[in-house]
């Protein structure tokens, strides 16, 4: 039972990491203007706002990833990239491939949670007839 659960949980995970690429790569990039910069140790959080494609005017918080985009300063502008169907909601900075994770990560759950299904079952063997009970 709990092989099923774990295998129909990975099966839905990876639907939905696919499903979120795909939305991720019908959309498209905006120029953005940078609102606030947070600074937490080694990791730069950014608050932008943007035109969406559709015209919604949008804004966003993110963990910035790309290297140049670290020392970004208020009422600068940088290139942000938006999903199709949630343009204010799913967005990155251009450059940023860390979405690419989530497939991976969904893809080896799918295959670990498949192997434990299999295991768990398979048929189990019919014993060895009894002539062949001392063999090696």
């Amino acid at each position: 039972m709990f092989s099923a659960f774990c295998l129909a949980l990975a099966i839905t995970v990876t639907a939905a990491a696919i499903w979120s690429l795909v939305d991720d790569r019908r959309g498209s990039e905006a120029e953005a203007t940078v609102l606030d910069v947070e600074h937490e140790g080694e990791r730069t959080f950014v608050t932008v706002q943007y035109s969406a494609s559709d015209g919604e005017v949008c804004e966003a918080s993110f963990r910035v990833a790309v290297g140049a985009n670290r020392s970004v300063t208020t009422g600068e502008r940088m290139r942000v990239h938006h999903s199709d169907n949630r343009p204010c909601s799913s967005v990155r900075e251009v450059g940023d491939h860390s979405r690419w994770y989530m497939i991976l990560i969904a893809a080896v759950l799918l295959t670990a949670f498949g192997i434990l299904a299999y295991v768990s079952w398979r048929r189990p063997r019919p014993p060895l007839p009894l002539r062949y009970a001392g063999m090696p």
